[in-house]
Formats: C-alpha cells, sequence, structure tokens
C-alpha cells in the first residue's frame, strides 16, 4: 500500500512539472511580416493582399517546434508551421478563399450543402477538416475524398 501512494505521489508530481514546465518554455513573441518564414509571406501576399495584418505571434514550444499566427483586419487568423506552410484559416464567420479549399471538398459541399459556405479549414499531413458556416464539421482525405461528418 504504501509503494502505490509513493508511486501515486510521483506520478502527480512528474504531471505536474511537466504541465508547468511545458508552460515556463513555451515562448510567444509579437514579429513582424518580414519575419515569418518565406513561404507564410507569399502566402498572404496570395490570398490576403487586400487585407491589413493586425499582428503576428511566433510561438515557439519547446525550442522545438515553432508556430506562427497572423491576424487579419476582417478578423480572420492563419496559422502557420515553422516552415511557413499554412496548416488552418479561421474566417471568423465569414468565408475562406475559394483557392484554399481543394476543388473536390468545395465540390462536395455545394452538393452536399449548398446554402452554407467554408468559414475555416485545416490541413494536416492526412486530412483536411472544414468547418461549415452552420458549424459542422466535415472531414477528408488530402485527394479530398469525404471521410466524415465530425461531431
Amino acid at each position: 500500500m504504501m509503494n502505490l501512494k509513493k508511486n501515486v505521489t510521483v506520478f502527480f508530481t512528474v504531471l505536474t512539472v511537466m504541465v508547468f514546465g511545458r508552460q515556463a518554455h513555451a515562448q510567444e513573441s509579437v514579429i513582424t511580416k518580414a519575419e515569418l518564414p518565406a513561404p507564410a509571406r507569399e502566402f498572404l501576399d496570395t490570398h490576403f493582399k487586400e487585407q491589413k495584418i493586425i499582428q503576428v505571434v511566433k510561438d515557439v514550444d519547446y525550442l522545438i517546434k515553432t508556430d506562427y499566427e497572423v491576424l487579419l483586419d476582417n478578423a480572420m487568423k492563419v496559422e502557420f508551421d515553422g516552415k511557413g506552410n499554412w496548416k488552418e484559416v479561421d474566417g471568423s464567420h465569414t468565408p475562406v478563399p475559394v483557392a484554399l479549399v481543394p476543388e473536390k471538398v468545395t465540390h462536395y459541399v455545394k452538393q452536399n450543402f449548398p446554402t452554407h459556405t467554408i468559414n475555416k479549414i485545416e490541413k494536416s499531413s492526412v486530412k483536411y477538416e472544414v468547418e461549415l458556416a452552420n458549424g459542422l464539421d466535415l472531414e477528408f482525405t488530402l485527394g479530398g475524398e469525404f471521410l466524415r461528418i465530425d461531431d
């Protein structure tokens, strides 16, 4: 019984250190557009040239992973990985640029949800997730094939 108490205590101590240590090692800083990786700058210039950048935040987590978040004057947020590849575009109740959405995904949404727009899109290494104006989340393969409705 004493060993179990000791193991539980050690577990919670390690968990606490990990949680608070993670926060101590995460570094967020406001940077300029010029400090973004080139692919991120090009992406913004291509798809959001009409919008003004309000803020760019660089988030370094454990000195291993870097992400960037860009807030635009139309309330859209764009997230990039450390290399400047886009990961997410959140339209904040505004449709995302059609050019960001694979053609098959656009076609599926138009056929099955003709009155709703895509207001958010996330791209991972294995799939796309889109959020429609009605709040419904849909998942697709990188090839644009419908996978499921995510509830």
